[in-house]
């Protein structure tokens, strides 16, 4: 059986080749200065970089209520503050900027394809795309431009296919 990270969101990630970017020194220096994080970083397949976010709910994109439509883009603009933050971060670590160092059992292959993960418990699986393409709109330009990410918004469902949680969640 795979080691696990559990309950994130109510949901137990798989880990491996993982790292706790949440948990890490350089985060716990600078979170209480507004700079925000997703739960970890895994590389999966020896060739995706996976910045991963849990959710346990999101506002329904379908709803076109004032009070859901608020909550709904505070939603996007938070997700998306935790991509450019830890992209940013992971960066600044694994090129040396600062004094903490990645893993040793975490391995980084020479070229990745970076990918941002949102994962939404219990969540329809027709809401992710109007998520998604959100997300891509919300993104920055240059970010876009220079990383190239793919975005990809899924279930639970999605993720225990994808290999990313377990399937018993």
């Amino acid at each position: 059986m795979a080691s696990v990270i559990p309950d994130q969101s109510g949901m137990n990630f798989i880990a491996e080749n993982t790292f706790h970017i949440e948990d890490s020194i350089s985060y716990a220096n600078i979170h209480d200065k507004g700079v925000r994080s997703v739960e970890f970083v895994r590389i999966k397949n020896d060739a995706m970089l996976l910045f991963i976010e849990a959710k346990s709910s999101f506002p329904n994109p379908n709803n076109p209520s004032e009070e859901n439509s608020v909550k709904f883009q505070n939603e996007i603009s938070e997700v998306c503050e935790k991509f450019k933050h830890s992209l940013n971060l992971f960066s600044s670590i694994r090129i040396g900027v600062t004094k903490e160092t990645l893993p040793d059992d975490f391995i980084v292959p020479e070229t990745v394809t970076l990918v941002f993960v949102l994962v939404v418990r219990n969540h329809e699986l027709k809401w992710c795309k109007p998520i998604k393409g959100e997300i891509e709109t919300m993104l920055p330009h240059y970010l876009k431009m220079i990383w190239n990410p793919t975005v990809l918004v899924i279930n639970q469902e999605e993720a225990a296919e994808q290999g990313l949680i377990e399937r018993h969640n």
